[in-house]
């Protein structure tokens, strides 16, 4: 009878930390504009287009520009580690990744979520910025 009771009571919290488990990645970026770019937004949308069509993994891949256009923050969420990690091989290797790094520089770059040794490894170059979630709660 003890064992049928802490089963009981055992399993719904289980269930609840299952409910709450959250694997994804964030990257938020904030890049400085180094090439006078009038039209930024045509070199991003090829870009975008590719994380789009390459990357299903990715939830979302955001550009949001400064009014004085000299600043861009991007917004970058995966549903997995591993997932960020695919992006990750894919920039280095991709034919934008020069052109995107001589377009901007990397002001502040953030990890957000539980990285793993080897996100960590391929972002050394870029960030060591990693910042696990200690709190909070999500809505659907």
């Amino acid at each position: 009878m003890k064992k049928i009771l802490f089963l009981c009571l055992l399993i719904p919290s289980c269930l609840f930390s299952m409910d709450h488990k959250n694997e994804s990645i964030i990257f938020y970026l904030d890049l400085n504009i180094l090439k006078n770019e009038n039209n930024i937004e045509n070199f991003l949308d090829g870009v975008v287009k590719t994380v789009k069509d390459t990357e299903p993994g990715t939830k979302l891949y955001e550009y949001y520009i400064s009014e004085d256009r000299k600043k861009v923050s991007l917004i970058e969420i995966y549903k997995t580690d591993a997932d960020a990690i695919i992006h990750m091989q894919n920039f280095l290797n991709a034919p934008h990744s020069g052109p995107f790094l001589e377009t901007f520089s990397i002001q502040s770059f953030k990890v957000l979520g539980n990285s793993s040794n080897e996100l960590r490894e391929i972002l050394s170059d870029f960030t060591k910025d990693h910042r696990q979630l200690i709190y909070g709660f999500k809505r659907e």
